[in-house]
């Protein structure tokens, strides 16, 4: 029994920074970091969800259309901070059997809201009422450039 708890304790020690992500509700971001002593703050409006580092680099955040905000610092850098959202353009397509048609939104119309909100869930997917939600997979941060890299579709503003 004496041998049984050294390994407990080492595992507990391990496991004490994991971290787990309910994947149904929430969106995880991993972050990559340039230099290993950055460190963010990561909020969504004016909740903050925590830290990330080199050590912690993904976050779970609930879904959602809200801005995500980062600041960050690092030693012998000047902090940055930043907004990563989705990219919105006025001419987005939608391809339709191979062809690009402009969505209700790039024509400028005004898009009601779908009826299958209103009676519940469609077993059917609508995709032009369905945008993008949520949040990147990836945010690299480069704190030397004054950088953060998101990937294609989404768009950060420091």
């Amino acid at each position: 029994m004496r041998w049984f708890w050294p390994p407990v304790a080492g595992l507990v020690l391990l496991c004490a920074g994991c971290t787990t992500f309910n994947t149904s509700t929430d969106d995880v971001v991993t972050f990559v970091f340039t230099q290993p002593t950055t460190e963010c703050e990561v909020f969504v409006g004016n909740t903050s969800y925590g830290n990330v580092s080199i050590s912690k680099p993904a976050i779970g955040i609930p879904r959602g259309n809200d801005p995500l905000r980062i600041s960050c610092a690092a030693i012998a850098y000047a902090p940055i901070s930043a907004e990563v959202s989705i990219l919105r353009t006025r001419d987005q397509k939608l391809d339709v059997l191979g062809v690009g048609v402009p969505t209700p939104q790039a024509l400028g119309a005004r898009v009601a809201e779908p009826i299958e909100r209103v009676t519940g869930p469609s077993p059917i997917r609508n995709p032009l009422s369905n945008e993008k939600t949520g949040y990147p997979p990836r945010i690299t941060v480069d704190i030397a450039q004054r950088s953060v890299i998101v990937p294609s579709g989404w768009q950060s503003r420091m």
